[in-house]
């Protein structure tokens, strides 16, 4: 019965918050009903920078359901610029600590990285917590690589160029692809 409830994990790409938003608030703040040091824990902040994410994503926002109902989401900006140079941004990673370890987040980036290879893009980046190491360490095994430093904030780049081979990022949920718990569930905010 879990693989057919795994099977039915689709990502879609999200333009309008409004259906969505009290269910992505949730699913943000029990993911990281844990962390103080990175992400917002005020429910009120929380919706005000799910409508900053969704303005500023411009096609670049995306819902894993499960049926229904969300159960993760990832969004990229594609328009931002660091350091002179027009390079898009993953602002943020979240997946439903109920699903966690089941291959989602890589799920969730794959769709995203496609998505900006698709637009040309030659890589993107992300901003981590400089604590966050098990964050760093799933990064890390996606082809993410530290950049630089700003404050409590490491920048982390990948070069889009590279295969996007399943041997690194899958694009199905299965018992055997599990990214670590810890990792998702301490996933950060970039910063923003």
């Amino acid at each position: 019965m879990a693989d057919k409830n795994k099977e039915k994990i689709i990502v879609k790409q999200i333009k309008d918050i409004k259906p969505l938003a009290s269910e992505l608030k949730r699913i943000y703040l029990d993911a990281y009903q844990e962390d103080y040091l990175y992400a917002y824990r005020d429910p009120g902040r929380v919706k005000r920078y799910l409508k900053w994410l969704i303005k500023h994503a411009d096609g670049g926002f995306f819902v894993a359901f499960d049926g229904e109902h969300p159960v993760g989401f990832i969004v990229v900006e594609a328009n931002c610029r660091f350091q002179g140079e027009q390079v898009p941004e993953i602002h943020e990673l979240v997946v439903d600590p109920a699903y966690q370890g089941r291959g989602l987040g890589k799920l969730l980036m794959k769709t995203a990285l496609e998505y900006l290879k698709n637009k040309g893009f030659k890589k993107v980046a992300l901003w981590v917590g400089e604590k966050n190491e098990s964050a760093q360490r799933f990064y890390e095994c996606l082809g993410f690589r530290v950049t630089s430093r700003q404050g409590a904030w490491l920048r982390m780049e990948k070069d889009l160029q590279e295969e996007l081979s399943s041997a690194k990022i899958s694009s199905k949920v299965s018992k055997t692809e599990k990214a670590s718990t810890t990792s998702e569930r301490s996933m950060s905010s970039s910063g923003v």
